[in-house]
This record gives C-alpha cells, sequence and structure tokens, in this order.
C-alpha cells in the first residue's frame, strides 16, 4: 500500500468513529443523572454512557451559558429561519 492510500484509508476509518476527535466533559442533568457533554464541528452532543442521546446543533443553539456550576444551552423558537447576510 502506498503512503497516500494508508493515509486515506486511515482518514476514511477515523471518519466512521462517532467519538475520533471528541472531548467529551461529565455533567448531570436536572434530576442527578450522569451524563457527558461534548463540543464537536455539528454542535453540542450529549452522550449516556457513551451513547450519542442528544445533538444540539449550532443552527439551532441562540445562547449557551455557564453560571454557578450550571450550563444552560437556549434553542430558537420553532420555526425559525436563519439569515444569513454576505457583502461582496
Amino acid at each position: 500500500m502506498t503512503p497516500g492510500a494508508a493515509d486515506m484509508n486511515l482518514l476514511e476509518t477515523a471518519r466512521r468513529c462517532d467519538m475520533y476527535g471528541i472531548k467529551v466533559h461529565q455533567a448531570k442533568d436536572h434530576d442527578g443523572v450522569s451524563l457527558n457533554l461534548a463540543v464537536a464541528h455539528m454542535g453540542v452532543l450529549v452522550f449516556q454512557q457513551f451513547t450519542k442521546i442528544n445533538t444540539f446543533s449550532w443552527a439551532k443553539i441562540r445562547k449557551l451559558s455557564f453560571k454557578r456550576r450550571r450550563f444552560l444551552i437556549k434553542l430558537h423558537p420553532e420555526g425559525y429561519v436563519s439569515r444569513a447576510y454576505y457583502s461582496v
């Protein structure tokens, strides 16, 4: 196998791994259940014993806040349409 093919094989294998490049942080929900939170390119991921149970997409997140050991994710309301303005 050529070095280029080996690199492509490694990248393809890493792409298929759900936890590749993700650093999890321990947390608890409001009921005291242990969870793991991770920040990834797609948004904020929520894991329970390394099983993904929820994903908060960056497009749906309105605000992230952290105050007195409490982490809060505020989402845009249903039907919210994001508008992007670009100038050239």
